[in-house]
């Protein structure tokens, strides 16, 4: 209370330029309500956000359908379905505690477990929606290990990524005390920027499908004959096209949903983050479409759906804090990435069905390093923290000294996390690999899983041995 100023006593305010007048009482319900509504809207709009990021996961799906034979469409679904379902309860019961757990230290959170110490309107809804992300990183790596993998595998996967792997990156640089968070300033003074998940979803994925789609080995087919990149049986292009517009629809919700990582929601965020995400994806395709034109003199479809994505994926990290110049810039980057990682993977004879690596992993690292180089500083104060004269900007940029900061600890966040993921691949896969539980044998990669589904039918090698 000011000192000689009563509650009832009244002060002259001016409201949209109009003078008003009222009680102190009166003016500390209106700022106690205010508070109020924005948490509440905070929470309505984490919750709409997460219904669209789930569009997210139908276009995976679709994406996925239209790049597999028909004879294992059935099954795709079944796994995702199946791999959301595991990574959601994993999540809930550990992996949200270990993300933003109160009692944690620099690099795990803990506390809150299953949501058990007094849930929140606020904490149920951030849950909501990390859980829409968590679960796309093992949805992610699994498309690229289609066809030939036991179901068994992409279970064990959910559990050990929803449980530890995406939840400590996750809380390295979106909770309150993480090492390479914003708001500890702990790496570099600054923190690295990763509104929406490029590098803790995204290069995450990426990571582990490589990894995976390694120790797989390719389907039978894949890479023999005269030619080294021997094309194979696919669905039906227009479940990928599909499944592409359905990414992008998500994908705009899921980045604007970023803004709960930063300061909140903000219209004037909200209008950039949707135009930057706009104009990143189609600048993507139009430089995916030159790169195919140039190196191939065709039109390959599923390229350019995938460059499309792989755009989209980029914008996911600077999206809130970069100008419309920068997001072309940011999808322009897109297709030679994209292309050059997706040659390298045939070159190397790693079969990745979907291409989840060159689309996510080079997709992401685009993203962390154009937000460290074209960040402006009033868009970082209006999207992730106001510090005054010491907010971050890009390296492009002159903010007292601070840009390059920004851009080395994406640089760096990036980097470990991708060697976190890397080490997680190996732990994951290695293992499973010399119990001989992760590749089915050849009979039933012949015969497709469908059949076993569909007839309630054992493994055609067993059938065989009877």
């Amino acid at each position: 209370m000011m000192e000689g100023l009563s509650a009832n006593d009244l002060i002259s305010l001016e409201v949209d330029g109009e003078a008003r007048q009222m009680t102190i009482n009166d003016l500390a319900e209106t700022i106690s309500e205010s508070s109020l509504f924005v948490t509440n809207f905070s929470s309505v709009w984490a919750i709409f956000c997460t219904t669209q990021v789930f569009l997210v996961h139908i276009g995976l799906l679709m994406l996925e359908v239209g790049s597999i034979n028909n004879k294992n469409m059935g099954s795709a679904i079944i796994k995702s379905v199946g791999i959301t379902s595991i990574s959601v309860i994993c999540y809930f019961l550990i992996g949200f505690s270990f993300s933003f757990g109160p009692n944690g230290d620099n690099f795990i959170g803990w506390g809150d477990f299953a949501l058990t110490s007094g849930a929140t309107a606020t904490s149920e809804a951030k849950f909501f929606y990390n859980a829409g992300l968590v679960s796309l990183v093992p949805i992610i790596a699994a498309g690229a290990m289609g066809e030939r993998t036991e179901p068994q595998s992409y279970f064990i996967l959910s559990c050990i990524t929803s449980l530890f792997v995406t939840p400590t990156n996750m809380y390295w640089v979106w909770s309150a005390k993480g090492w390479a968070s914003h708001s500890s300033q702990g790496l570099l003074g600054t923190g690295a920027l990763d509104l929406s998940g490029a590098s803790v979803i995204h290069i995450t994925s990426g990571i582990l499908a490589a990894v995976g789609a390694f120790f797989v080995g390719p389907r039978t087919g894949r890479f023999e004959g005269s030619r080294r990149d021997q094309r194979m049986p696919k669905q039906n292009v227009s479940f990928s096209a599909l499944g592409a517009l359905f990414f992008w629809v998500g994908f705009s919700c899921l980045n604007m949903g970023g803004v709960l990582h930063g300061v909140g929601v903000r219209s004037e965020s909200l209008g950039r983050i949707a135009v930057n995400t706009t104009l990143t994806a189609a600048s993507s395709v139009l430089s995916v479409l030159a790169v195919i034109l140039y190196k191939e003199r065709s039109l390959e479809p599923y390229s350019v759906v995938n460059g499309m994505c792989t755009g989209l994926v980029a914008s996911s990290a600077g999206s809130g804090t970069i100008a419309p110049w920068g997001a072309l810039l940011t999808g322009g980057l897109c297709g030679p990435v994209y292309y050059g990682l997706s040659s390298i993977l045939c070159a190397m004879k790693i079969d990745d069905v979907v291409d989840a690596m060159p689309v996510h992993f080079g997709g992401g690292v685009i993203g962390m390093v154009t937000a460290g180089l074209f960040t402006v500083s009033d868009y970082y104060k209006a999207t992730i923290e106001d510090r005054g004269d010491v907010t971050p900007c890009g390296a492009l940029f002159v903010c007292n000294g601070l840009g390059w900061r920004l851009f080395v600890a994406n640089i760096c966040f990036s980097l470990v996390s991708a060697a976190w993921s890397l080490l997680a691949g190996f732990a994951i896969f290695a293992p499973l690999q010399v119990m001989g539980l992760l590749r089915v044998d050849k009979l039933t990669e012949d015969a497709g899983f469908d059949f076993i589904v569909a007839n309630n039918a054992e493994m055609p090698s067993k059938k065989l041995k009877d």
